[in-house]
């Protein structure tokens, strides 16, 4: 093993090792074991959304946000899949301030909420405010949270508690043809009433579509968002410093790559175009209170939708020195989630013979992802 990388896997340990004399925090402790298992919970259906509730239940969408399966003892057995509602859509979020779950379909204007930990749920009208650009609104050019990843709550600094998820413009007509992606752009959606009304944040940077987000612990917001135009296959990268509202330090990422598409593209150039992409920052309390980010999709720069595979950062993004493939073969969106036990859950598309053919959900752990060498 080379030099190098036998300092980047020291460095990864350190990060959710507790340091002398602190009290090691819950399911990070240097001697747990390396676990892996992963299970089918649905089958030719598409768009996988996982989230954990306050009580530690394990919610796991799928349909954009229409299906749900439960798990209470921490992904080892599931409920049977049941209907949200009949006009559900869009990606989840866990209210931590009262517990409540809502997944919200912001570009109709309503979402469907549950208040006993994805049991029930409730059909409830939401109001959208526009962005500066007059986008957001359902009655114009709305913001579409569908396929993005999960939603989070705030926990620090002056906008503490505000619910923010990350979400999509799409003009003009919701049109993806190839000619529209440059008037793409991610966004976010944020609420400071419990998700009565949302407001649009602004851009993100055009060209891009399917976001995810993690809150840092000083407080800064990190993006990452897949991209339909990178001739250089990688993902792009954006902060924000005031809770979501603006995004600026707009970046390219040198370690997440996209892959591309096997389809023809009209105007004679072949970028990625990307896919959608799951990313966590791990709860503080299994890490030592530092910030580690997961991030998974598949991995074939360019290429076709194969390897699932997911990455960790720890230093906020700027560097995701371990990765470990999840699964070799045909592989395409998922979603990532983690309880305060140490336990971390995939859900995610996969195929044997065809795309598409199962929503899978894989548990794991930081002790399975950091052994052994990271793969290359």
């Amino acid at each position: 093993m080379k030099r190098k990388t036998v300092w980047l896997l020291i460095l990864a340990v350190m990060a959710i090792r507790p340091v002398r004399g602190e009290k090691p925090p819950v399911g990070s402790a240097p001697e747990a074991k390396p676990a892996f298992e992963m299970q089918d919970l649905y089958k030719s259906v598409r768009i996988p959304n996982i989230v954990v509730t306050t009580d530690g239940t394990v919610l796991a969408f799928a349909k954009s946000g229409r299906m749900i399966r439960r798990s209470t003892d921490m992904g080892k057995t599931w409920s049977k899949a049941v209907e949200v509602g009949s006009d559900a859509g869009g990606s989840a979020i866990v209210d931590e301030n009262t517990g409540d779950i809502m997944v919200v379909r912001s570009r109709s204007g309503y979402l469907w909420r549950s208040s006993d930990q994805g049991k029930t749920w409730k059909r409830q009208e939401i109001k959208i405010k526009s962005n500066p650009a007059g986008h957001g609104a359902p009655e114009g050019i709305g913001v579409n949270t569908s396929c993005s990843e999960s939603g989070v709550t705030l926990r620090y600094g002056k906008h503490k508690g505000r619910l923010l998820m990350p979400a999509r413009i799409v003009p003009p007509k919701d049109s993806n043809a190839q000619e529209t992606w440059p008037y793409h752009y991610n966004s976010a959606i944020y609420s400071d009433d419990g998700g009565k009304t949302w407001q649009t944040s602004g851009p993100v940077q055009s060209g891009t579509g399917e976001g995810t987000l993690a809150e840092l612990s000083s407080g800064n917001i990190y993006y990452n968002s897949r991209s339909h135009m990178s001739i250089d296959h990688r993902r792009r990268i954006a902060m924000s410093y005031d809770g979501g509202n603006m995004w600026t330090d707009w970046r390219v990422c040198d370690h997440l790559k996209e892959v591309g598409q096997p389809f023809y593209f009209k105007y004679g150039t072949k970028p990625s175009y990307g896919c959608n992409a799951g990313m966590i920052r791990l709860p503080l309390e299994t890490t030592g209170g530092k910030d580690v980010l997961l991030f998974s999709t598949p991995d074939n720069p360019g290429k076709s939708r194969i390897k699932m595979t997911v990455w960790a950062s720890f230093d906020r993004g700027k560097t995701w020195p371990v990765k470990r493939l999840v699964y070799k073969g045909l592989s395409a969106y998922s979603s990532l989630a983690a309880d305060k036990r140490g336990n971390i859950y995939l859900l995610f598309e996969r195929g044997e013979k065809k795309l598409y053919q199962y929503v899978s959900v894989v548990k794991f752990n930081m002790a399975w992802l950091t052994e052994g060498k990271p793969q290359r």
